[in-house]
């Protein structure tokens, strides 16, 4: 009743249509539920939606963040990927951000110095066990 109070009776019509909603709808509506202390229903009522699907939409940012709010690509996979759809993914690989491009490589480099740690260790731990074993001068 606080959809008809909100939105009119036209919002108590059942609806028959799939909806898409953008990303930017989701992020309000997770955003105003977060924030605001009222309930699911109140806030399906306020944005002429199911309250099952502002609980989902909850639960994705919760576990996900922003991102799995995303549209995500239903149904079987092709067997063949079309020529058109490699092309796209080859087109999207090359146009990384700046940004995106200096954080790969940041990770890169953090995942080569994690690496070299732990060789480090092993080294150590070796020249501890077996103390005629040969240290490689840079480790030390």
């Amino acid at each position: 009743m606080k959809a008809a109070e909100l939105n009119g009776l036209e919002s108590l019509k059942v609806k028959r249509t799939k909806r898409e909603y953008s990303v930017d709808f989701k992020l309000d509506v997770v955003s105003y539920y977060l924030k605001s202390d009222v309930g699911r229903n109140l806030v399906a009522a306020k944005f002429n939606i199911s309250p099952s699907q502002v609980y989902s939409w909850t639960k994705k940012f919760q576990r996900g963040g922003p991102d799995a709010l995303l549209p995500v690509k239903k149904g079987r996979p092709a067997k063949m990927p079309k020529k058109t759809e490699k092309a796209k993914r080859n087109k999207q690989i090359g146009t990384l951000t700046d940004k995106q491009k200096y954080e790969a490589k940041i990770l890169e480099k953090d995942a080569r110095i994690k690496e070299l740690e732990l060789e480090l260790i092993i080294a150590k731990k070796v020249a501890a066990r077996y103390p005629r074993y040969p240290i490689d001068k840079r480790h030390r």
